[in-house]
């Protein structure tokens, strides 16, 4: 299972705009399962993403060599609305904690 997680400041008011931007529409990565966007309760502008991948480390990989110049696209339309990235990355699942 992969994770492609980010936390991030958008430009202020920018959150529709943001959101649009983010939607990859039909062309989700493959394996995906599903994608979250939070907005903290204090600062409506500080936003965490988050899409599960059902997909190995070398899956990501080659989508990603596949999909490159289509996904840099899409973050450099995201990119209009954010002020600030804190972190990023697409992380493996090393533990799972269930009820």
């Amino acid at each position: 299972m992969i994770v492609m997680f980010t936390a991030r400041r958008l430009k202020p008011g920018a959150w529709e705009q943001f959101r649009r931007a983010w939607d990859p529409g039909e062309e989700m990565p493959p394996g995906f399962q599903h994608a979250y966007h939070a907005r903290n309760i204090r600062d409506e502008d500080e936003v965490i993403s988050f899409g599960l991948f059902d997909m190995t480390v070398d899956d990501y990989r080659r989508w990603r060599e596949e999909a490159d110049a289509e996904e840099n696209q899409r973050v450099d339309a995201i990119s209009i609305f954010v002020q600030n990235e804190y972190v990023s990355g697409v992380y493996e699942v090393a533990d799972t904690i269930e009820p």
